[in-house]
């Protein structure tokens, strides 16, 4: 499995971003099942609202939806490892954070991602 963080979807869903062609150049590779979590759904679609509107963030947050990506629900339990990960490095998001330890619990080491908070974090940034 790779995990999608949402800086590759947010460039993946908007042609004026400057990751776009390679956002949409690793989508088109074929490669393992993609995941995400919740609350990268959550940033995604409340980026795509400030930066182009409701109409464009409800169709991009349901084209996710709808698409062959695994979402992924964090739980509660996974909730204080995430706020430790805060705690103790701290430039990482709660989202980003969260989604380290759901990677971490489904043992998966890549990460489609333009945010180099990743590599503070030891995951292989794809993009």
């Amino acid at each position: 499995m790779i995990f999608a963080d949402t800086s590759f979807l947010i460039a993946l869903a908007r042609q004026s971003d400057e990751n776009h062609a390679r956002a949409d150049e690793l989508a088109r590779d074929p490669h393992d099942k993609v995941t995400t979590t919740d609350m990268v759904l959550s940033e995604f679609v409340t980026l795509m609202l400030r930066k182009d509107g409701s109409k464009s963030a409800h169709e991009a947050g349901m084209k996710l939806l709808q698409s062959e990506i695994v979402m992924i629900c964090a739980v509660h339990e996974d909730l204080p490892n995430a706020l430790e990960l805060v705690r103790t490095n701290q430039k990482i998001s709660m989202c980003d954070a969260v989604s380290a330890v759901v990677m971490d619990k489904l043992h998966i080491k890549k990460v489609l991602s333009f945010d180099s908070d990743f590599d503070i974090l030891g995951f292989e940034r794809i993009c």
